[in-house]
């Protein structure tokens, strides 16, 4: 993987990192807050964005993994990542939401993130 790349990886990556804070934002706007969310006008295209951001980002955190092998991050974990963050762009906006298991999940996203831009 060349520098380039490895720039690239790391703004998307940052990239993920701002919509995960969204997310957390659109939880304490519209689960926890009195507001009803859109589902065409928030739901919809947040979750579109984040699914677009994330399909573009795999395959190249994988390439990654796969050039500089860390010892801490597994593709598992990517996967794992992909389907907590394709929940949470959904989750996020629902009165239903438990905050223990949404939180579980803003967590461990913003983790494995990370752990991708401190290499």
């Amino acid at each position: 993987m060349n520098q380039e790349e490895w720039q690239l990886l790391k703004e998307k990556t940052s990239n993920l990192r701002q919509l995960n804070e969204k997310a957390y934002e659109n939880y304490k706007e519209f689960s926890v807050g009195d507001k009803e969310a859109d589902f065409f006008g928030h739901v919809k295209p947040f979750a579109d964005d984040v699914k677009i951001q994330l399909e573009a980002w795999t395959p190249m955190v994988l390439k990654w993994l796969e050039y500089e092998k860390p010892s801490y991050l597994h593709p598992q974990q990517i996967d794992q990542l992909v389907e907590n963050f394709e929940i949470l762009s959904v989750t996020c906006f629902q009165k239903d939401t438990k905050n223990k298991k949404l939180m579980e999940r803003y967590k461990s996203i913003e983790y494995t993130l990370s752990l991708v831009v401190q290499s």
